[in-house]
């Protein structure tokens, strides 16, 4: 039976079927694995019939955009006071990701002076959802003792978002995942799309913003499994509106296939891959806008 996982994290959203050479000559012996890579597809682990859907935490997304020279705003966070408005387990689940995607760019950028009030917001929002197990006992004393230090506030902000997933995963609390890592999308994409004040083919940051095409596809693959759910079917609609922009505005290059031999393994890659343009960003920005709107308010 197929098991679908979602790995999070910052992996390479591409297929690997890797093969073994069977034969025992010294020819084949030279390449030991073959692996196709489809730079459009997923992680498939074809031995163990296990589906693996890669997803950059908001951390590590944060962390590339400030290095691609994202500079902070101030006003881009979700204001905690909207937080008396979540009241069922679809609003609070897509806001913790919310949130938690906040505290990632809050502690990222620099902007610390919130921080321990945004994560006492998502632990409060965590045991209403009966995962305040996955924050640890110290984790307060960590803050408090570490609230003026950016680089230690960004380290706890990680360890607490793979905490919580790991929680979530192994208390098989599958509807309350994707709603969490699908509002910790929106408010990347959000926020990141929101850095760009101008558009420019050559921004490195809205390249990276056309990368989110292929996370968004992992993202629907992994909580397409939770679809029996109406709240997860509801953000599976809204999303899928959203990877349409994507599919519909942004141009694909055809590009010709490689081979490589890497020691051992025999890599082929190739085939195209989508392109940013005016047009896609205007509309995956408005779009982001949007969703984050109608979780948030």
């Amino acid at each position: 039976m197929k098991k679908n996982k979602l790995v999070i994290g910052l992996l390479s959203a591409v297929t690997v079927a890797s093969i073994s050479a069977c034969s025992g000559s010294s020819e084949d012996s030279e390449v030991q694995n073959v692996e196709i890579v489809d730079t459009n597809a997923v992680n498939v682990d074809t031995m163990e019939h296990i589906v693996e859907y890669s997803v950059p935490t908001p951390n590590e997304l944060f962390e590339i955009i400030k290095l691609q020279g994202g500079e902070q705003q101030l006003n881009l966070v979700n204001p905690l006071e909207n937080s008396d408005k979540y009241v069922d387990t679809k609003a609070k689940s897509l806001n913790f990701g919310i949130y938690s995607a906040d505290i990632a760019y809050l502690s990222c950028f620099g902007i610390g002076v919130d921080f321990l009030k945004y994560f006492k917001k998502i632990e409060e929002l965590g045991e209403e959802l009966g995962i305040s197990s996955a924050f640890d006992e110290d984790i307060m004393d960590r803050i408090e003792n570490n609230e003026g230090d950016s680089d230690s506030l960004f380290s706890i902000s990680n360890d607490s978002y793979y905490d919580s997933y790991l929680y979530l995963e192994e208390n098989e609390k599958g509807t309350e995942l994707s709603l969490i890592m699908a509002g910790g999308f929106v408010e990347s994409l959000y926020i990141i799309s929101n850095l760009v004040n101008e558009y420019n083919d050559n921004d490195p940051i809205v390249k990276k913003i056309g990368d989110q095409k292929i996370v968004l596809e992992n993202l629907l693959d992994f909580i397409f499994e939770y679809s029996d759910d109406t709240a997860v079917s509801e953000v599976i609609e809204d999303l899928s509106g959203l990877a349409d922009i994507f599919e519909s505005q942004m141009t694909f290059e055809e590009s010709s296939t490689s081979v490589k031999n890497n020691e051992g393994t025999l890599m082929l890659s190739g085939g195209g891959n989508y392109l940013m343009n005016a047009d896609a960003f205007s509309a995956i920005k408005a779009k982001a806008q949007e969703l984050r709107d109608k979780y948030t308010n």
